[in-house]
């Protein structure tokens, strides 16, 4: 539906400015229960200072969403907002990347969705994206399949939901980082509202129920009960999240996802704007042999290149071997593609400098102890060399572990990177789609004749690693991968030999090698 007349978003978003209100009430009603309805004059400044202000942020939103208009015509997406400053953008329809839909609850209430709207990296930084937020239902379907070009229907589905991935969903450990919020949260509030902890009733009754507990008791409940509090709400976030999932086939040539409980989504991924794959493997999950499942695409910008977006993610986290199943699929390959990937591995001298990175982090930990412990106390000296005792053999196997992770390859028409300790990440890039490469070398590197490259893509994070390998063999898989790109770069050194295939090997103009 192409019109040259500026349209409105729906009255009914209105409503939704109300929501403004809740955390000043929800401060007010929390506090009085804390306090039992008693409040100094400091409570009731703050709580009235937290409560003007959100009026004042809800009155303003409700203005904007007044003053708010869209319009698209056959070239371009245009919206106008603001009443006092107005502002224009405006993106191509030829630019367009991703059309996407969401509703959170209160817009499912009300029949509304949020239609967002992602250009390229090359249209002008303010103008990348546009949200229409307040969008009929029905209307909102129309914009996206409007926008998105050559929409067909929807084929057999790549995935769906498999409630055994659930036992995946404890180990992203996001649950025990948002329990740690929540409890900063609420110890910002007492704060703010100089409430003394030890007046709250329940925080008191805990205090003496952990006072009574024998020292490793004390210790040891609070940690279990933040790590199942943890556990729950990782679960509960993995059902509200993938709830409902569906990956599917839109003609030939797009992908389209579908997700969610409370806050819906809808995904549209052109198959041409794909430039490859990541699976992540934080430590949890690799323990459990799982793994997480992203696209690197145009349209997605940076912020939703990471592995623990959901805008990027195209699997919730599951089993590794489903992970590269579907990493194969989603690409158009083999679904075996992956199976049994093995990489060339990183130089020693790569795993030498990790481990002088470990002793190095160690020693920084250890020296103020040490130091303390000769000018303070000797105490300090027994806890440096019991913390050592630990730190050491973690630090050391952290940095076999970062050695082990690192690896690079050609896989088809594809290179493919693996590099990480925490979260190991293996990137599979369409080598059609490497604009450039970066050769960087600082002087540790160059003393140890390694290297790092970076592939340079219109996709993603922009850049993709390889980290610590060697120069010669580095700069032979770059010549492997994108024949040409480097050839103006490079010249021969007849004295010097690849180890690995015993031919000349290609250096960079400047660059001193010895043999």
């Amino acid at each position: 539906m192409t019109t040259t007349d500026w349209r409105r978003l729906e009255p009914r978003m209105l409503a939704t400015s109300l929501t403004w209100l809740v955390p000043p009430l929800g401060s007010t009603l929390l506090t009085l229960l804390l306090t039992g309805g008693d409040l100094d004059l400091a409570a009731v400044i703050t709580l009235g200072s937290i409560g003007l202000t959100f009026v004042i942020v809800a009155a303003a939103f409700a203005v904007r969403l007044l003053t708010t208009r869209f319009r698209i015509t056959d070239d371009r997406v245009e919206l106008r907002t603001g009443a006092l400053f107005r502002r224009h953008r405006a993106v191509p329809r030829d630019r367009i990347r991703s059309v996407d839909v969401t509703a959170s609850p209160l817009h499912r209430v009300l029949g509304l969705r949020a239609v967002r709207i992602s250009a390229g990296a090359h249209v002008e930084a303010e103008n990348r994206q546009l949200t229409l937020d307040g969008v009929a239902h029905q209307h909102a379907e129309q914009l996206r399949r409007q926008l998105a070009s050559g929409e067909a229907a929807s084929d057999d589905a790549l995935a769906v939901l498999r409630w055994r991935w659930l036992r995946y969903a404890p180990l992203t450990v996001w649950g025990v980082a948002g329990v740690g919020f929540v409890v900063g949260g609420f110890a910002r509030l007492l704060d703010s509202l100089r409430i003394n902890p030890a007046e709250v009733g329940i925080l008191r009754a805990t205090w003496f129920a952990l006072t009574t507990l024998p020292l490793w008791a004390a210790i040891a409940v609070p940690i279990l009960t933040v790590v199942l509090l943890g556990a729950l709400t990782s679960l509960v976030t993995f059902v509200e999240t993938w709830w409902d999932y569906r990956l599917e086939t839109v003609g030939d040539d797009a992908l389209r996802l579908r997700r969610g409980l409370l806050s819906t989504r809808s995904v549209w991924l052109e198959r041409h704007r794909l430039r490859g794959v990541q699976i992540a493997e934080p430590v949890p999950l690799r323990w459990a042999r799982g793994g997480r499942l992203n696209a690197i695409a145009t349209g997605l910008g940076s912020a939703d290149d990471g592995s623990t977006s959901t805008k990027s993610a195209l699997l919730p986290p599951a089993a590794r071997a489903e992970a590269e199943r579907m990493a194969a699929t989603v690409l158009g390959e083999d679904p075996d593609l992956l199976a049994g990937l093995r990489l060339a591995p990183a130089p020693r001298a790569a795993l030498r400098r990790r481990i002088v990175w470990a002793l190095s982090a160690v020693a920084l930990v250890e020296a103020p102890l040490v130091l303390l412990g000769l000018l303070v106390t000797d105490v300090l000296l027994h806890v440096a060399w019991a913390l050592g005792l630990v730190l050491l053999p973690v630090a050391l196997a952290a940095a076999v572990d970062a050695y082990r992770s690192l690896g690079s390859g050609l896989l088809g028409r594809y290179l493919v990177t693996r590099y990480g300790t925490y979260a190991r990440r293996t990137v599979l890039l369409d080598r059609s789609g490497i604009l450039a490469w970066s050769v960087n070398q600082t002087a540790a590197q160059r003393r140890a004749g390694l290297a790092t490259l970076v592939a340079v893509v219109a996709a993603g994070q922009g850049g993709y690693k390889i980290r610590d390998v060697a120069l010669t063999d580095g700069l032979a898989l770059v010549r492997a991968a994108t024949p040409g790109m480097l050839d103006g770069f490079l010249e021969p050194i007849p004295e010097m030999r690849s180890e690995s295939a015993g031919e000349i090997a290609p250096a960079l103009p400047g660059t001193r090698h010895t043999a």
